[in-house]
């Protein structure tokens, strides 16, 4: 059995304290995760609880579950808006100085999400708005990359860290704190803590936006996200493979799961030229786009775009920011920004 199926077996067993059924039946439990290291983590109800019973709930929770075997760590986020509708449009981050974060997620590797959140936070500077960017994949930093980042991170006399400026954006990553050459061996926890300290400990206000570029699928940096830097929203990147697609539905409803609004899908080099001029489908046609919400764009695939990306010097113009720029007008339409 997994991490993920010895947890649920445990949760499905405990009785739901106000609720008719078990804590998995009940749907009190929801978005249960399990990663090699050990480490669990879900998302609480409890709504219909007083704070004191929600905390005896979460300690007994974290307390069967740490004693089986296989599980060094949970991680419990409560929420009391199950089944609300998404946060106000104009709410703000849990950021000071930072008005609105965005989650750049996929539901696995490969899909070009790091260039996405790029694009999408250059096309939201292009709109005049102060745009930052987060590069939370700690394990596969790229963002520096893409945006020509060379040089170490810096930090001021009172400990705080100093975002790069590139290309109108301010960015901050594990790629500009550590050995870009070196991997870094953490656990779940410790990975999800680096991305929460980045984001404290950055200088970046005022922002009007905070692009977060996530690790692929679902984990502790996920669930660190909605529980202490309040996205207003998420966008998922896939291809139009099958098989990406299916990795795209699970995290789209993870994001749900999490109350994390999600903005909607990007397919992601979906087409490219063939030598005729004629429009080709390496990875297929996404006939099926149910789970994902709404499309906000189909990218192609574009030569020119992997070698500006590789030489860090993300054009302004090209069929992927054009496309990029109808995106960033969607997403500030919805957040009003």
């Amino acid at each position: 059995m997994t991490v993920r199926d010895v947890a649920l077996e445990r949760l499905g067993a405990m009785a739901d304290p106000k609720r008719p059924g078990t804590l998995i039946a009940s749907g009190r439990v929801s978005g249960v995760v399990g990663r090699d290291d050990g480490s669990v983590g879900l998302v609480l109800a409890v709504d219909d609880l007083t704070r004191a019973e929600a905390q005896a709930l979460e300690i007994e929770i974290g307390r069967q579950l740490r004693a089986l075997p296989g599980i060094s760590s949970v991680r419990i986020i409560q929420t009391a808006e199950r089944g609300a509708a998404p946060r106000d449009e104009a709410a703000t981050s849990a950021l000071p100085g930072v008005r609105h974060i965005i989650g750049v997620g996929a539901g696995k590797g490969g899909v070009g999400k790091s260039t996405i959140a790029v694009h999408l936070a250059l096309a939201l500077a292009r709109r005049g708005l102060a745009v930052g960017i987060l590069d939370a994949d700690i394990q596969g930093p790229s963002v520096h990359i893409l945006l020509g980042i060379q040089e170490r991170a810096k930090v001021t006399a009172e400990k705080r860290l100093i975002p790069f400026h590139a290309h109108g954006l301010k960015m901050l990553g594990m790629g500009v704190m550590a050995d870009p050459d070196r991997a870094v061996a953490w656990r779940g926890p410790m990975i999800a803590g680096a991305l929460v300290q980045m984001a404290e400990l950055g200088d970046w206000a005022p922002l009007d936006v905070l692009v977060v570029d996530l690790p692929p699928g679902t984990g502790d940096i996920h669930l660190s996200l909605a529980q202490k830097l309040k996205p207003s929203g998420a966008i998922v990147v896939t291809t139009p493979q099958k098989l990406a697609r299916a990795d795209a539905r699970r995290a789209t409803a993870f994001f749900e799961q999490l109350q994390v609004p999600v903005l909607g899908t990007i397919l992601n080099m979906a087409a490219m030229p063939g030598p005729d001029g004629a429009m080709l489908h390496p990875f297929g046609r996404a006939a099926d786009m149910d789970g994902l919400g709404e499309c906000l764009a189909e990218l192609p695939l574009d030569p020119a775009l992997v070698a500006a990306s590789d030489a860090g010097a993300p054009p302004a113009a090209g069929p992927v920011p054009q496309a990029m720029d109808a995106v960033a007008a969607r997403v500030a339409e919805k957040l009003r920004l």
